[in-house]
């Protein structure tokens, strides 16, 4: 099965993905069962949700969609590729991929904006068109209906000529979504060889996506400056087994001026992560 096999599914098949980071062309996994969220854990969750409205800028429908209330969970930690970490293990990740329920455009809430008029009749020609639906999410959403959302949130930005900062920040969120669901599925899951390899391959192309946007775009990209994002692409590369990428990178977050200590300091210890295991390699 593919990465894209659950949107294919749906109507919405053709999906290039390894050509989603080339430009200048025409722009033509799943999980297997949702898992149950621990009671107290899915309460909690629960309790800081609230209908936010959206207006879609395809098909000017009106619609409300479950979000996280702002400073109702308490970020705990990151882990080492920046990945928040929540407290009550809820995950806000889950609610940033917006689809309308009705043409089925969807976006990140950061970009989930008005599209050009050459972007909207592309949208409703090759994708509206062909969208059969989305399954519904209870009070909760569910690791497997957030990563849905997220590919569906690809597809569109890949319709509307996004920047590849975009669609490679759309991959790096879909493999922190995966992280969390194996996080909560047991250890002797079936499920769980799937996953890992469907992370891997997340990992692959944000990685891709991010290389191609540093030599291109200016900063922010995402949310992120150069520091936060130039630290980001060494975990990446190091998951990948590009260690001399890696290094590279990290040289460029620990002689920045104006990287933070914190920052710094992850670097450091990433940096030595590896010199340990290029010396255990030889």
């Amino acid at each position: 099965m593919g990465l894209f096999s659950d949107v294919e599914r749906m109507g919405l098949g053709g999906v290039d993905i390894e050509n989603v980071f080339k430009e200048e062309k025409k722009q033509n996994t799943s999980l297997s069962s949702e898992q149950e969220q621990p009671k107290e854990t899915k309460k909690r969750e629960i309790d800081v949700l609230f209908d936010k409205s959206y207006q879609c800028p395809i098909c000017d429908y009106d619609f409300k969609v479950k979000a996280v209330r702002s400073g109702k969970v308490k970020l705990i930690d990151q882990d080492e590729e920046l990945r928040p970490i929540y407290e009550n293990h809820i995950d806000p990740l889950k609610y940033d991929a917006i689809t309308c329920p009705r043409c089925g455009y969807s976006a990140l809430t950061r970009y989930y904006n008005p599209v050009t008029t050459a972007q909207l009749r592309t949208i409703r020609q090759e994708y509206c068109a062909n969208f059969k639906g989305i399954p519904e999410e209870n009070e909760c959403m569910s690791y497997q209906g957030a990563l849905l959302r997220h590919k569906l949130s690809l597809i569109c930005a890949m319709k509307r000529n996004a920047k590849n900062s975009e669609k490679a920040y759309i991959f790096l969120k879909m493999a922190w979504l995966m992280r969390g669901a194996l996080e909560e599925l047991p250890e002797d899951d079936k499920s769980r060889a799937e996953l890992v390899r469907e992370e891997a391959e997340c990992i692959q192309k944000a990685y891709e996506g991010f290389l191609v946007a540093f030599s291109k775009e200016t900063f922010p990209m995402c949310g992120m400056d150069e520091t936060s994002l130039r630290y980001t692409m060494a975990v990446l590369a190091h998951k990948l087994g590009k260690m001399e990428d890696a290094v590279r990178m990290l040289a460029g977050v620990l002689n920045s001026k104006t990287a933070s200590r914190r920052i710094k300091d992850k670097a450091l210890d990433l940096k030595e992560t590896i010199k340990q295991e290029v010396m255990n390699s030889k």
